[in-house]
């Protein structure tokens, strides 16, 4: 496990290394500090300005739609089993008003009835990265239907940033955040097999 810095240590640090400034949401910044992603990753300030800034760019944008987004997310935690990036993700989605169908339909997504044939090829995007790390022609051309250029570009490096997150979260044993007093775990308890 990585150690998790004293909050005010966290702070001092993220103050210091001008992380704020990289992630250009100032919400966003005032709450990633105390959260124990960061307090672990702040061990190492300069690199987490680095993963801060396309942290921030990916969360932030405007190219690609936020819900999409949520979705690629949720089905990379759950792909990887990661409790903590499922956990925050539900929490977000759940901000972006999505469904708790939507939200848990990334569990198993061929009986998800929420999902639109563009859902199911960016889904099918997520598990191709996650197995192969490459999309097939198949699910390519549908999202190519879809999806704008600079919104494929996006598609691909939100499926590998949280991909590479979740390899952090689970290695460096991060505990959950209280970041939604609903969702304490695994929702529903059902943790993927």
């Amino acid at each position: 496990m990585i150690p998790l810095l004293p909050p005010a240590e966290a702070l001092k640090r993220f103050n210091d290394s001008r992380i704020a400034d990289a992630v250009k949401d100032p919400a966003l910044a005032k709450s990633m500090s105390q959260l124990n992603v960061f307090r672990a990753l702040l061990n190492n300030p300069a690199i987490t300005l680095a993963q801060s800034g396309l942290a921030g760019a990916l969360m932030g944008s405007q190219t690609l739609d936020h819900r999409i987004r949520e979705l690629v997310i949720l089905r990379t935690g759950w792909r990887t089993k990661s409790e903590y990036e499922f956990v925050q993700h539900v929490a977000v989605s759940k901000r972006l008003k999505m469904s708790d169908e939507e939200i848990l339909g990334v569990r198993e997504p061929a009986a998800c009835k929420a999902y639109s044939d563009t859902d199911r090829a960016v889904l099918a995007m997520a598990d191709e990265l996650h197995d192969h790390s490459q999309v097939s022609p198949k699910t390519w051309a549908t999202l190519e239907k879809s999806f704008s250029a600079a919104e494929l570009v996006e598609l691909i490096l939100v499926a590998g940033f949280w991909h590479m997150m979740a390899g952090f979260l689970k290695t460096a044993a991060i505990p959950l955040d209280p970041i939604d007093p609903t969702v304490t775990g695994w929702p529903e308890g059902k943790a993927p097999a």
